[in-house]
């Protein structure tokens, strides 16, 4: 499961200055914390239950407006894609299993111009233009089907190059998972095939008087010049014509959906729909109430469209990424309206993504956006992106699925998808934010540590014997600091439940509260507690770094000093899971601007195995001024990032007082990261992957 964090970095307005000399979340109810005497305390044992206790809610919702809030910008405001005739969806088959959840999408003029857009794109994922492309009728992954019949081998690298031998084709299918096998169907019924590299098609015995022709990822779907539904089964890794199928279907076929693992929506020339999934004993199944369809897609893990004659759009099945309702169950038996939808000509479902097209010619996307497949928003900023101003902000928050700002005056904000700044009505006087297992953790000027659903609309309050000055979220476990310089560690048990497809984490509760041992002489010098996913660490007054010590999955001991730092001002965690033991990095850096890296792991081999351990390693950097993650600021104002190529060192905007990073990558396959900047005028800043591509579940416009 890919964990999320962060990277915290602050300096004075003064340093900053003198090294630096150029230039939804759904609102929830305020909630106010109510202190208890709790008859517990940590013993001589070091450990002892505690509890959650249900904090106090008012009811009342404010508007939100503040004249602090400045001249946000939209991170996407290109002109809307106009005068489109026709859309299609590109079918991408996760094998490995990642849940990155890509996705292509096309869109084509009356002149046959095609507009793509998302994976395999070699223009950052935004809508653009297929060079040398003209007439095209019918795109796939790399074939384009031309009004005249012709068919083009497409490749953004090069001009495109027509396929020799090949014309009166009506139709073109292309089977990712057997190898980009093209499958064309000719004007007189017959199909021929076209294996990668081919000088030449072969024509496919057994198919003949073809009407029609759809694919999903590994098969075809084939309807004849009868009316019935043909189905040649490739999910065994074959397609064999000696298995072709006619598929038991009342009446004759007009037209067929497909998803890319063989689920279908079958309708008839009465106008009857029946439904077909793989994984349910291979029935048709009637499905009246998509009677009457007018268009008709299928997609997600079984997420079911279609477009009525008035315009509208309905679903049902999966509810996959929330994209039927983020409230709703995970399957919908009957169809729900799709909001934001209508005027409707058609819809296609892509592997995790739904676009529509109008009858104005203007194209509408929803769902999955993580390979920039919606063609709303940038998918990246590669460098400086200032988005508007928020004043008083002393600290970022970037470990949930969108930035969070916690104000001096304990009020926390963020902004939505439309980019418009709010404040988020549930924590009150929060004097820092953290996170654990992907829910927020408040600790308030009470001393309260608050833990709060992933919306804020609710929140408990940690039963504790002391109050707490400082904490940290670490993978399950908060690292608290006490008034009288106690450090206390608490782990988190969980429960895991699936949301639209995706797997969240449900029902946290804490488990024992363990005394983590700390030199007396260095307790009171703390100044700032960081985490990674092995550990914590403590950075003391004179520059000292201390690690907490564990083995495998016992509690945390004691803190043990890291030999070889010295006068250390900060750490940056280098904090992503792998699902491995892989070493991760921590950056130290002191007021000298030199910058260390400490590679941190647990022990591998011998009676130590398990064991977290510490290593300081030789290299170094010099003349840095801030640092967050892998980003630098250099003293003389240069901004770059260690191992990403998009970000080319440049000239900082204004300088910058406080950096959050979060990083988000798995043991493989695609991740992301994005960092976000306050700068010392007040402005708010964005560099990297856009926190908002993930996924947007309203329908919204397509944009060039």
């Amino acid at each position: 499961m890919v964990r999320t964090e962060k990277w915290v970095a602050l300096l004075s307005y003064t340093a900053v200055l003198s090294l630096l000399t150029t230039g939804g979340v759904v609102a929830a109810s305020p909630a106010k914390a109510v202190s208890q005497k709790v008859e517990a305390s940590v013993g001589a044992t070091g450990n002892t239950e505690v509890k959650l206790q249900a904090c106090s809610q008012d009811d009342a919702k404010a508007d939100v407006s503040d004249t602090t809030v400045k001249s946000w910008k939209p991170l996407g405001n290109n002109p809307v894609l106009e005068g489109i005739t026709s859309i299609a969806a590109g079918v991408i088959f996760d094998e490995a299993g990642y849940g990155w959840r890509p996705g292509i999408s096309y869109a084509f003029t009356e002149d046959g111009q095609v507009w793509k857009w998302g994976f395999q794109s070699d223009k950052k994922y935004e809508p653009h233009k297929l060079a040398g492309i003209k007439d095209a009728k019918q795109v796939m992954t790399d074939y384009v089907l031309t009004s005249a019949g012709e068919v083009w081998l497409i490749d953004e690298k090069k001009a495109p190059e027509k396929l020799a031998g090949l014309d009166k084709i009506k139709n073109i299918q292309q089977l990712d998972l057997h190898e980009g096998v093209l499958f064309l169907l000719k004007e007189d019924g017959t199909v021929l095939k076209w294996e990668d590299g081919a000088k030449a098609a072969e024509k496919v015995t057994k198919l003949s008087k073809i009407r029609d022709m759809y694919s999903s990822a590994f098969s075809l779907f084939l309807v004849d010049d009868q009316g019935k539904l043909l189905y040649l089964d490739g999910k065994s890794g074959e397609l064999n014509t000696e298995n072709l199928q006619v598929m038991d279907i009342p009446g004759k076929v007009k037209q067929v959906a497909v998803d890319y693992t063989d689920r279908a929506l079958i309708q008839t020339e009465k106008g009857e729909v029946y439904s077909y999934n793989t994984k349910e004993n291979e029935k048709v199944v009637r499905a009246a109430h998509a009677d009457g369809a007018t268009r008709m897609a299928v997609g997600g893990e079984g997420l079911y469209l279609i477009v009525k004659a008035d315009g509208t759009v309905w679903g049902w099945g999966h509810n996959t990424l929330g994209m039927l309702g983020a409230n709703l169950e995970n399957e919908m038996e009957k169809p729900v309206k799709i909001a934001g939808l209508s005027d409707i000509t058609d819809v296609k479902a892509g592997t995790d993504h739904v676009i529509a097209l109008d009858k104005k010619g203007n194209v509408y996307s929803f769902g999955s956006n993580i390979t920039g497949q919606l063609g709303r928003i940038p998918v990246t900023f590669d460098k400086w992106t200032e988005l508007g101003e928020l004043r008083d902000v002393k600290q970022v928050v970037t470990e949930l699925d969108r930035p969070y700002f916690v104000r001096k005056d304990g009020s926390v904000w963020s902004f939505g998808a439309d980019r418009v700044p709010y404040e988020v009505k549930g924590p009150t006087i929060v004097k820092t934010m953290d996170t654990i297992l992907n829910s927020p953790v408040t600790l308030n000027e009470n001393g309260q540590i608050q833990l709060w659903t992933s919306e804020f609309s609710s929140c408990e309050t940690l039963a504790l014997p002391s109050r707490i000055k400082d904490f940290v979220g670490g993978e399950k476990h908060l690292l608290l600091r006490t008034e009288d310089d106690q450090f206390l560690t608490v782990e988190f048990g969980y429960d895991s439940a699936e949301r639209g497809g995706v797997y969240v984490f449900t029902n946290l509760r804490p488990k024992k509260v363990e005394t983590l041992k700390i030199d007396s002489k260095l307790a009171a010098d703390v100044t700032k507690l960081y985490a990674n996913l092995y550990t914590f660490f403590a950075v003391t007054k004179n520059g000292q770094v201390l690690y907490a010590e564990r083995k495998n999955d016992d509690p945390f001991t004691s803190f043990a000093p890291i030999a070889g730092l010295e006068g250390i001002r900060e750490l940056a965690p280098e904090y992503f899971v792998r699902h491995t033991k892989d070493i991760a990095s921590v950056w130290a850096i002191n007021d000298a601007g030199k910058v260390q890296e400490i590679q941190v792991y647990p022990e591998s081999e011998g009676n130590n195995a398990g064991a977290i351990k510490a290593k300081l390693e030789s290299k170094t950097e010099e003349g840095i001024a801030m640092m967050s993650g892998r980003l630098r600021i250099t003293k003389d104002g240069q901004i770059f990032e260690h191992d990403w190529e998009p970000l080319q060192k440049q000239k900082v905007a204004a300088p910058v007082r406080l950096i959050s990073s979060s990083y988000n990558y798995a043991i493989e396959g695609p991740g992301s990261h994005y960092h976000v900047l306050v700068t010392e005028d007040d402005k708010i800043v964005l560099i990297g992957v856009n926190p908002y591509v993930k996924s947007e579940l309203q329908p919204g416009m397509v944009r060039q």
